[in-house]
């Protein structure tokens, strides 16, 4: 039983370390492009940084993920960008309503947040690669009606995205960011 505590604690400690520094290179990142950055309180929906650039704001969700899946042979090929609980979501599916419904209901929840602040729902989804130390960041407006609670990082999704920056080497990017059993 301690075994499994302690495991877990690593791996929540592993996570949020790596949400933490996704935050900080999607900031850093987007700065560099001229993008103005202010980050959200700790834990506020969706948005982690609202952000000005190319006189358009942004409500910028950023999610930062393991390019590879744990074990290290297939790639993470979507990240979530917008969560339901899934106490909520069972009181939601026990009211008959699908997982289109419940999506749709998700992203209603961003635009109006967005709205608030005058701004456009977006993304920038950040994937480490922890034995190279290197990390690849993208950015992308949510579409109006979008379908899915995750952005697909598929080597052809990733193409696709503009502004993108790839395989950049950073010291923040450490091996007690991979992905494995234990979190180490």
């Amino acid at each position: 039983m301690v075994l499994i505590e302690t495991a877990k604690y690593v791996s929540i400690k592993r996570i949020s370390k790596l949400g933490a520094l996704g935050e900080d290179l999607a900031d850093e990142w987007l700065s560099s492009l001229g993008c103005s950055c202010a980050r959200t309180p700790r834990n506020y929906p969706f948005a982690d940084m609202i952000g000005a650039w190319n006189g358009k704001k942004y409500f910028i969700g950023v999610k930062a993920r393991n390019e590879m899946q744990m074990g290290g042979h297939d790639y993470n090929e979507s990240y979530n960008i917008v969560k339901i609980s899934d106490p909520k979501r069972r009181v939601l599916e026990d009211q008959g309503r699908t997982e289109v419904d419940i999506t749709r209901m998700l992203w209603e929840e961003v635009r109006s947040l967005a709205a608030k602040h005058d701004a456009t729902p977006a993304w920038v989804t950040v994937s480490v690669l922890p034995k190279k130390g290197i990390y690849s960041a993208y950015f992308g407006e949510v579409p109006d009606n979008y379908p899915n609670r995750s952005i697909r990082m598929t080597l052809d999704a990733r193409r696709n995205y503009s502004p993108r920056i790839e395989n950049v080497r950073d010291a923040r990017i450490t091996p007690d960011l991979l992905n494995t059993a234990h979190g180490q």
